[in-house]
């Protein structure tokens, strides 16, 4: 399991048995992890959960086929790429990767805690400008990647 969930399920259990209310709860992970926060959803459900006697914080088993793309592995890959290339679109990004673009978003959003990716990725172009039309945005990847 991802630690960030992990840890945040931790305290929705501890609230839980604090008697804080699910929306207590909310907001206090909002204020703790900020984007990376659970969304509301999700901590009113294992809010829910842990006060009707639920220990443990880990996912029930499933059935079905594992995951096999979202890998400890791929989620280092996005996260380099998105250090090092600077912003490029979902499809782009899994063109490079050789991913589904639903699971680059995924890698993104749940085991990265980027929300709005284009709006965050740009802002980790430290500094330079951001290009105004895909044909310049076209070149800066080109001079990206002749220069690496």
């Amino acid at each position: 399991m991802h630690d960030k969930r992990l840890e945040q399920r931790i305290n929705i259990k501890f609230c839980a048995k604090l008697g804080k209310s699910a929306s207590e709860t909310l907001q206090l992970l909002k204020e703790a992890y900020g984007a990376a926060a659970m969304k509301k959803t999700s901590v009113f459900e294992w809010h829910k959960r842990f006060k009707e006697g639920r220990d443990d914080v880990k996912d029930d088993e499933r059935s079905g086929r594992p995951r096999t793309r979202r890998t400890d592995e791929n989620v280092e890959k996005v996260r380099k790429l998105v250090f090092t290339d600077g912003p490029l679109s979902l499809r782009m990004m899994a063109r490079k990767l050789n991913l589904h673009t639903v699971t680059v978003k995924e890698i993104l959003t749940e085991d990265l805690g980027v929300r709005n990716s284009s709006a965050e990725m740009s802002q980790k172009m430290k500094g330079q400008q951001k290009p105004r039309s895909k044909r310049a945005l076209q070149k800066l990847m080109k001079a990206q990647s002749d220069y690496n």
